[in-house]
C-alpha cells in the first residue's frame, strides 16, 4: 500500500510539471490484450486544486497522430471507428474519476479495465502493431457517475516505452 502511494504522489508530480506519461506496457504484434483486472502499470494522481484531470485529454505527445482526444465524459460511448491503423505503436491514455470502472476497449487488438475512486487517475498503455489494421472501434464503458478522458494516437515502430 505505501508503494501505492508512492506511486501515486510521484505521478502527481509528474503531472503537475507538465512531463508526458512515460509508463506502459505493451501487447504482443496482432494478438488481443486483456486485463481483467488493474493494469499492469497504471499511473495514478491525487487531486490538485490547479488540475483537474478529467477537463483534459489524457497526454499522449509521444504519439505521432492523434486518432481521439476527449475530456470531461460521462456514461458509457461507442467513441470512435478508426478506418485504417499502420503497423506501429497504439498509446492509450485513460483519465478517470468517480467510484466504479472504465473498460475500454480497442477493437479486437486490447481490453483495458481501469478500476476508478474518487481521487482523479491515470493509465498508459501501448499496444504493438506488427501489420496495419482495418476498422477498428473504440469503445468505453464507465459505471454511472464516472468522469473520464481518453487518448489514443499512433507512432511508427513498436518498442516498449522507455
Amino acid at each position: 500500500m505505501a508503494k501505492l502511494t508512492k506511486m501515486r504522489v510521484a505521478a502527481m508530480t509528474i503531472l503537475a510539471a507538465s512531463i508526458p506519461l512515460v509508463a506502459g506496457c505493451t501487447a504482443p504484434d496482432s494478438q488481443a490484450s486483456s486485463q481483467s483486472g488493474p493494469p499492469a502499470s497504471p499511473t495514478a494522481s491525487h487531486p490538485s486544486p490547479a488540475i483537474d484531470v478529467t477537463k483534459t485529454p489524457p497526454d499522449i505527445s509521444g504519439s505521432t497522430k492523434t486518432l481521439v482526444r476527449l475530456a470531461e465524459k460521462t456514461g458509457s460511448e461507442e467513441v470512435t471507428v478508426v478506418d485504417s491503423i499502420k503497423a506501429g505503436t497504439i498509446a492509450v491514455a485513460t483519465e478517470c474519476a468517480g467510484e466504479g470502472k472504465t473498460v475500454i476497449v480497442v477493437g479486437k487488438l486490447a481490453t483495458y479495465t481501469i478500476p476508478c475512486t474518487t481521487t482523479p487517475a491515470t493509465s498508459y498503455n501501448e499496444i504493438g502493431l506488427g501489420s496495419s489494421k482495418q476498422h477498428v472501434p473504440i469503445t468505453v464503458t464507465a459505471s454511472a457517475g464516472i468522469h473520464w478522458g481518453l487518448s489514443v494516437g499512433w507512432r511508427p515502430g513498436h518498442e516498449r516505452p522507455s
